[in-house]
C-alpha cells in the first residue's frame, strides 16, 4: 500500500470474510456496506463463489429454524469513476485536510488523528494508483453479469455524488423480489445454470463417443464432412438447413443420431431431429386381404444457427469497396478514410497550382511546378 500498490488477492479475501463474520454477528439483521472491494479479476471470483455459497446455505436452512442465520443474500454493486487528474487533486487535497486536522489536535492535545495514506503525499503514487485502477477496471465491470450493478460519475459535488448513490441503491431494492415470492420459485434453476450443465453434458457425451466408440464416432463425422457440411454451406445465409437420410448406420446403430446432434451442437449448431417410419406394402394375401409391409426409416435433422450481423457485415464491405473504388480510381488502393476530389475540381484546383508555380518561378521547371502540385493538391 505505501508503494500505492494493491494488497494480495489472498490476504483481501481473509480480510474481507473476517469482517463479514464480526459484522454479521454485530448486527445480525444488517447489511453491510464494503468499499474498494473488489479489485482484481480474482476478487471478482471470489466474491461470485461467496454469494453462490451464501445463496446454496439459505435454500438448504430456508425451512429449518436456522434459517435467521442464513438469509437470502442480495448484494449491490456501485463503482464511483472520476477522471485521472481529478482523482490525483482529491488524494493531494485529501493529505493537507489531514495534515491540518492532525496538526490541530496536537496542539490541543485533544481529537483523534485522521490517517494519511503515503499515496496522497505523492503526485508519482497518486498516478500509480489510478493506473492500477485503470488496469483492472474491465475485470471489475463482470459484477454486471451476476449483480445489480451502476457505474456512477462522482466528477460532481460530495452532495452530488451522496444523492446519486443514494437514488441507485433505492432503485436496485426496488428491482428485489419479496422473500415469499423468491422462496415460492427459487427451485427453478437459472437459464444460464442450466446452459452450464448442458455444456459440460455435452462434452461428457463427446469424450464417451470417442473413448468407447471411436470406428462409429469416426463414420459419423466423415457423414457431418461429406454430406451435411455442403448443405449447410449451400444454406449459409439462411441459417437453417434440413438433411434426411436413409443411412442404414443410423438404422443398425441408434446412438449414431445423438453423435451427429452432439458434433454439430458442440460446433455452434442447433440440431433437432425427428424419425419418419413409412410402411411399404411387400405382399398381399388374396385370400385373406392381409397386407404384409415392410418398415423404412427416414432420419431428418433440422439444422440451424445464427446468421446475425452478416448482412451488417456484408453491408459495409461492400460500401468500402464502392469508396475504394471511386477513391482510388477503380485499383482498389484508397482507404476507406480517403478524402475524395471530384475528378472535373481535381483538374481545376491542378491548373490552378501549377500557374501559381510557374508565375513564383524560382527556377523551377514544368515538371517540378507539375509535382509540386500534385503535392499540394494530395499532401503526399
Amino acid at each position: 500500500m505505501e508503494r500505492g500498490e494493491l494488497i494480495p488477492d489472498s490476504m483481501v479475501g481473509d480480510v474481507v470474510l473476517e469482517a463479514l463474520l464480526v459484522q454479521s454477528c454485530q448486527i445480525p439483521e444488517c447489511g453491510v456496506l464494503v468499499d474498494g472491494f473488489p479489485r482484481t479479476a480474482m476478487q471478482v471470483d471470489f466474491l461470485k463463489l461467496l454469494y453462490d455459497k451464501l445463496d446454496e446455505l439459505h435454500g438448504i436452512f430456508a425451512n429449518t429454524t436456522h434459517r435467521s442465520q442464513f438469509p437470502r443474500p442480495l448484494f449491490k454493486v456501485v463503482m464511483l469513476y472520476v477522471d485521472e487528474d481529478t482523482s490525483i487533486m482529491r488524494q493531494l487535497e485529501r493529505a493537507k485536510l489531514a495534515s491540518v486536522h492532525n496538526k490541530r489536535v496536537l496542539d490541543a492535545g485533544a481529537g483523534q488523528l485522521w490517517e494519511q495514506r503515503s499515496t496522497d503525499l505523492s503526485i508519482e503514487k497518486a498516478k500509480k494508483r489510478y493506473a492500477i485502477f485503470r488496469q483492472h477496471h474491465s475485470a471489475v465491470l463482470r459484477l454486471k453479469q451476476f449483480f445489480p450493478f451502476h457505474l456512477i460519475d462522482a466528477m460532481g459535488t460530495l452532495a452530488e455524488t451522496q444523492e446519486a448513490i443514494t437514488t441507485e441503491l433505492r432503485y436496485q431494492s426496488s428491482l428485489d423480489l419479496s422473500y415469499e415470492t423468491y422462496a415460492s420459485i427459487r427451485h427453478l434453476p437459472l437459464a444460464r445454470d442450466v446452459s452450464q450443465h448442458a455444456r459440460q453434458q455435452l462434452v461428457m457425451r463427446l469424450d464417451n463417443h470417442s473413448e468407447r466408440y471411436p470406428d462409429l464416432f469416426q463414420k459419423v463425422i466423415d457423414l457431418i464432412t461429406s454430406e451435411i457440411m455442403p448443405l449447410i454451406h449451400e444454406c449459409g445465409l439462411a441459417g437453417r438447413a434440413e438433411y434426411a437420410t436413409e443411412h442404414r448406420m443410423f438404422l443398425e446403430h441408434p446412438r449414431a443420431a445423438q453423435m451427429l446432434i452432439d458434433v454439430l451442437t458442440d460446433r455452434g449448431y442447433n440440431v433437432s431431429h425427428s424419425t419418419e417410419v413409412t410402411h411399404v406394402p411387400m405382399q398381399i394375401d388374396l385370400q385373406t386381404g392381409l397386407i404384409k409391409n415392410r418398415k423404412e426409416y427416414k432420419h431428418r435433422f433440422h439444422v440451424n444457427w445464427d446468421t446475425k450481423g452478416v448482412r451488417e457485415m456484408a453491408r459495409a464491405m461492400e460500401l468500402a469497396a464502392r469508396i475504394s473504388e471511386v477513391g482510388g480510381g477503380g485499383n482498389g488502393s484508397a482507404r476507406i478514410s480517403q478524402t475524395y476530389i471530384p475528378q472535373q475540381l481535381n483538374r481545376e484546383m491542378r491548373s490552378s497550382v501549377l500557374r501559381q508555380q510557374l508565375t513564383e518561378g524560382n527556377g523551377k521547371s514544368l515538371e517540378e511546378a507539375e509535382r509540386e502540385a500534385e503535392h499540394v493538391i494530395h499532401g503526399s
